[in-house]
């Protein structure tokens, strides 16, 4: 079985026409250049199809791609950090709901990673587990910080507590990235900015000690998890002759650092070939950004094309990871 854990998803009843734009409002306008798809706070990205929310064509491309179930999540606009707690915790359960339907009508292809409102740590553990709980949802997807917030931020205490309570993933993936007024040009925010953000949040859960306080939860970095591990031995030097890196964690960042999961989403057959050295196989799931412009809908010839693996390694990066951690 081939699991796909990084795709993104938004459920065709909520994009609507944006008569009276509500918090929530996503809403697709066509023209020439394509489809454009907006939400109510004016961010827009492009698309060429209905890939976002049409599901034949999805369950088509899948089927291209050789991908038999996806763990959708919604794609990072559609997270609520900015709104105001009470209204985020609504849309965050229109969502899933929704996203909980999907997989009801579509059996054996979707499970569902929820949408919380993270702004409120306690909010994201009682959503989390409604959606865990009632709805059938197999985990939940945060961004690399909390509207500028590190992931080790206090206040994020009880969402961890719960995470490791109901023993689900956490897919990570980059938003609102660190360096903006120097990214702006050359599509840098997302060649430099996503995998710079996605070091910085793995960094914060490791020096932060949040992985320290709660050994058991399971993160899954997006796009090969950016550049932390070509900085995993810089953060072990670091913690050996820098004060400032104990203050939180009297055990070298190695041994926190390897219960992280990562995609596969390295762009070149070597850099997935020295993540795989890196981390091990054991530690790696599929991921194609399904519908971006900079994924890999290849992903599944792509780890084929790894060297020096076995088949049954072969076959956990394919499928068997992403099985255990979403319970499937």
């Amino acid at each position: 079985m081939k699991i796909d854990f990084h795709c993104h998803y938004i459920p065709e009843p909520l994009i609507q026409l944006p008569a009276e734009p509500q918090a929530y409002n996503i809403y697709v306008t066509r023209g020439s250049g394509g489809e454009v798809l907006h939400n109510a706070r004016q961010q827009v990205t492009w698309f060429d199809r209905e890939q976002m929310y049409s599901i034949p064509r999805r369950l088509t491309d899948m089927d291209a791609q050789g991908i038999d179930v996806e763990a959708i999540s919604v794609p990072p606009f559609a997270t609520v950090y900015d709104l105001d707690p009470k209204v985020a915790v609504e849309v965050c359960q229109i969502f899933n709901d929704h996203f909980a339907q999907t997989m009801k009508t579509t059996p054996r292809r979707f499970a569902a990673l929820a949408n919380l409102p993270m702004q409120d740590g306690e909010a994201a553990a009682g959503e989390l587990e409604r959606a865990v709980k009632e709805l059938g949802l197999k985990g939940a997807e945060i961004t690399t910080n909390i509207a500028g917030r590190n992931l080790d931020d206090q206040s994020l205490t009880p969402f961890y507590r719960k995470m490791q309570e109901l023993d689900v993933p956490v897919f990570i993936h980059p938003h609102n990235v660190l360096g903006q007024d120097r990214l702006s040009r050359y599509h840098l925010g997302n060649l430099i900015g996503n995998p710079t953000d996605t070091a910085v949040a793995a960094a914060s859960l490791i020096f932060g000690g949040v992985l320290k306080e709660f050994p058991r939860l399971k993160f899954v970095l997006a796009h090969g998890g950016g550049s932390c591990p070509l900085l995993r031995g810089r953060w072990e030097h670091g913690w050996s002759v820098r004060p400032e890196a104990k203050v939180h964690i009297q055990r070298p960042p190695s041994e926190y650092f390897r219960l992280l999961y990562f995609d596969s989403l390295a762009h070149t057959i070597p850099g997935l070939t020295y993540l795989v050295e890196t981390v091990g196989p054991e530690r790696i799931v599929i991921g194609t950004d399904y519908p971006f412009d900079m994924g890999d809908y290849q992903s599944v010839k792509t780890i084929a094309s790894v060297p020096r693996v076995t088949d049954a390694q072969r076959q956990r990066m394919w499928g068997d990871n992403a099985a255990e951690l979403l319970k499937l």
